[in-house]
């Protein structure tokens, strides 16, 4: 899927021989990034195109979906020249119009290049929609290299999450039985191993890109997010819903550590003694109400996908039986929460060589806002985490 394209002329060549015209979607950045570029090959091949430059603060939301696709028909191509909300953008529109999309990125920001599915903002709440993975996607690696530091964190810490994600798979696996494909796991943990290991190396920004392409990959794998998103993503989308601003993978890279430290907690709790843990019964009404005040704009849409789960964690059944499950499974538990730890000065370390700070106030976050996100991120998807275990247990609020 990945192609390294030097002088796009790889790019060039495939658009040529494709029977639908390319609509290159940009934005006012990475239009002069490379944009400009590509656009002047198709001029010099008589190539027919059409190009919307989007604003430089262009978001996947409603607005930048709509307008996008009052200038897109049936016989475009998609080619998105960009980063994470171009591509985001780019993909959607490709999968609900039944369009090819090719992919340019310039940048090695996010995990999103190779996705089946693609992240939207919709009515101000990070939403996962299907969406359609690229044919191809042609990247110029000094066009990667040379990419703002910020943009290489970003990306850095959206791949520090796969190790927190991983880690939440794993305990569904064991918990809830989800289904876990192994093969999948070890790749993705690989890849991740390589990039942080490549620090300060000549080869960094390449293996972090298709580090971050492998996720979504992966992820097209396994049919859904697994491999790369799990507590970490979603603290990160309730900071974003609170309105921070800042790249996505920054959030994300911060919120690995808090989650890391969610699963250094699960090593003080003796698992093999829960019982007292049975009578816990969540307060339904209470419950709503806390959405409602949390989720002023779309508590009924919250309330809808998470009631059952909490329904289901009041049956005293089901209590008796994921009690049961995590005490005959203890050893496993506090097997994934110790190779978090393992890693948790590794990635530290890496952190400080590539200048990302796991201060979030250093980036303008403030610790009761995370604090709230750990409380709250569980509903943006419901998805069983460590945020979803400790809910079970009733100690969510201890942290």
């Amino acid at each position: 899927m990945l192609v390294w394209d030097k002088d796009y002329s790889k790019l060039i060549s495939y658009i040529k021989i494709q029977k639908e015209k390319p609509f290159l979607l940009a934005d006012e950045n990475t239009y002069e990034v490379c944009g400009k570029e590509i656009e002047n090959k198709l001029k010099e091949l008589n190539i027919n195109y059409d190009l919307l430059i989007l604003p430089r603060d262009t978001h996947a939301n409603e607005k930048h979906i709509c307008k996008v696709m009052l200038y897109v028909d049936h016989h475009h191509m998609m080619v998105s020249i960009g980063a994470g909300s171009l591509t985001d953008i780019a993909r959607f529109i490709a999968y609900k119009m039944k369009l090819k999309f090719i992919s340019v990125p310039t940048a090695p920001s996010m995990d999103g290049y190779a996705s089946s599915v693609a992240a939207l903002t919709i009515e101000d709440i990070k939403t996962t929609v299907i969406a359609k993975t690229p044919k191809k996607i042609f990247a110029n690696l000094e066009i990667i290299k040379n990419a703002p530091d910020i943009l290489k964190r970003a990306g850095f810490g959206d791949l520090i999450g796969k190790y927190t994600a991983l880690s939440d798979w794993k305990l569904a696996n064991i918990l809830i039985d989800e289904p876990l494909n192994e093969k999948v796991y070890n790749e993705m943990y690989k890849a991740c191993e390589n990039t942080v290991k490549s620090i300060n190396k000549p080869d960094f920004e390449k293996l972090l890109l298709e580090a971050l392409i492998k996720s979504g990959e992966l992820m097209a794998i396994v049919g859904n997010s697994r491999p790369a998103s799990g507590a970490e993503h979603h603290i990160a989308h309730y900071l974003e819903f609170l309105g921070y601003e800042i790249f996505h993978g920054i959030k994300v890279g911060i919120s690995t550590f808090y989650v890391i430290d969610l699963y250094e907690k699960l090593l003080e709790l003796n698992l093999d003694n829960i019982d007292e843990y049975l009578a816990y019964r969540i307060d339904i009404d209470q419950w709503k109400g806390e959405i409602k005040t949390h989720f002023p704009k779309n508590s009924e849409r919250i309330i809808k996908e998470n009631i059952e789960r909490i329904k289901k964690f009041n049956d005293l059944s089901f209590r008796k039986d994921l009690i049961e499950r995590i005490k005959l499974n203890r050893h496993k538990i506090y097997a994934i929460a110790e190779n978090l730890l393992d890693k948790k000065e590794e990635i530290t370390k890496a952190c400080n060589k590539i200048g990302f700070s796991t201060n979030p106030e250093d980036w303008g976050i403030k610790k009761e806002d995370i604090k709230k996100a750990i409380q709250y991120a569980l509903y943006i998807r419901d998805r069983f985490t460590i945020l979803t275990l400790y809910q079970f247990l009733g100690i969510l609020k201890n942290f």
